[in-house]
């Protein structure tokens, strides 16, 4: 049997399986050696071993994003070579939130690590500033979770019709079609609906929203077209 026949007698989940450990490999590479993938009704199991926490969540956003995929279960475990203590993590963390390209946002982040679980705290003026603090955290090795205590230092600042338009205006100017994205905002909470080309064109428009100041939650309802 030829690899054309072998795919054609593939099942649905069968062929997610063989497609995610694709995308797997060629976003991952070496890092996705020892992940496993299993598949039924389009769930999505995923176990093994990985370095860090960012590769653990970077797997499954991979997963998650490929079409025909209903739901991730990410129990993939986080390797550690060695004793890390408490103090060399949150070391590492303050020394990486400090020494990074987006420093200057995430300045006023303070951090906490107790049994490996880093918690952040302190202010920011975004959504999307403390997502990437969180970002920056779980690559650090030895983090096994990473848990947002921030609060936003805009919050109840902007009236929610503003922030409406400000999204709004950034999801227009977006580089995938946003007009079909609906936005209502009621105490700062963000609420995303209508269609999108993609699941990342989805994911983009909630980056955007995040984005805004005065945010301090988003939800995406928005549904992928059927192609």
């Amino acid at each position: 049997m030829n690899i054309k026949d072998k795919k054609e007698n593939l099942t649905k989940d069968e062929l997610l399986v063989d497609y995610i450990k694709d995308q797997l490999e060629e976003k991952m590479q070496a890092s996705s050696m020892d992940i496993n993938v299993t598949c039924r009704d389009g769930v999505v199991h995923l176990s093994g071993f990985v370095d860090v926490l960012a590769e653990k969540k970077y797997a499954e956003q991979i997963a998650y994003n490929i079409d025909g995929v209903r739901k991730v279960e990410n129990n993939i475990t986080i390797g550690i070579e060695g004793q890390i203590t408490d103090k060399h993590i949150e070391k590492e963390v303050i020394d990486r939130l400090r020494n990074n390209s987006y420093s200057e946002k995430i300045n006023g982040i303070g951090v906490k690590v107790k049994d490996g679980v880093v918690n952040l705290v302190g202010h920011v003026d975004t959504l999307k500033d403390s997502h990437i603090a969180m970002k920056i955290a779980s690559e650090v090795r030895g983090v096994k979770d990473v848990v947002n205590n921030t609060q936003i230092s805009t919050l109840g600042v902007i009236d929610d019709v503003t922030i409406t338009n400000m999204i709004r205006d950034k999801l227009n100017r977006a580089d995938f079609s946003g007009e079909d994205i609906a936005c209502t905002v009621t105490g700062g909470i963000a609420s995303l609906s209508g269609y999108a080309q993609t699941r990342r064109d989805a994911e983009i428009a909630k980056e955007l929203a995040m984005s805004v100041e005065g945010v301090r939650k988003v939800i995406n309802k928005i549904r992928i077209r059927e192609k």
